[in-house]
């Protein structure tokens, strides 16, 4: 009983706390880089977003398909955890 009512509140507090994010088809989103895609060169100052793509499908779980700008599609989808808003 004091189990649930702890799990509950705790789910409430962590709640209250989260932001909600949602992209819309045609908007412009930055992509967070893979570990193994940086240049180790660059060093700890590189940058760790690129972009901008543009947003063409929205599918289930949170998952988004990305195109470049120049209309040419990217192959995987991508995790909303992964994408944020491009501001220009």
């Amino acid at each position: 009983m004091i189990a649930k009512l702890y799990k509950r509140k705790a789910k409430k507090r962590y709640n209250n706390r989260v932001k909600p994010r949602s992209f819309l088809t045609s908007d412009l989103v930055l992509r967070k880089y893979g570990g193994s895609e940086k240049d180790p060169s660059e060093g700890k100052l590189a940058a760790t977003w690129e972009g901008p793509f543009r947003d063409t499908k929205v599918l289930e779980n949170e998952a988004y398909q990305l195109e470049h700008l120049s209309d040419k599609a990217i192959p995987r989808t991508w995790n909303i955890t992964h994408l944020k808003f491009y501001y220009s």
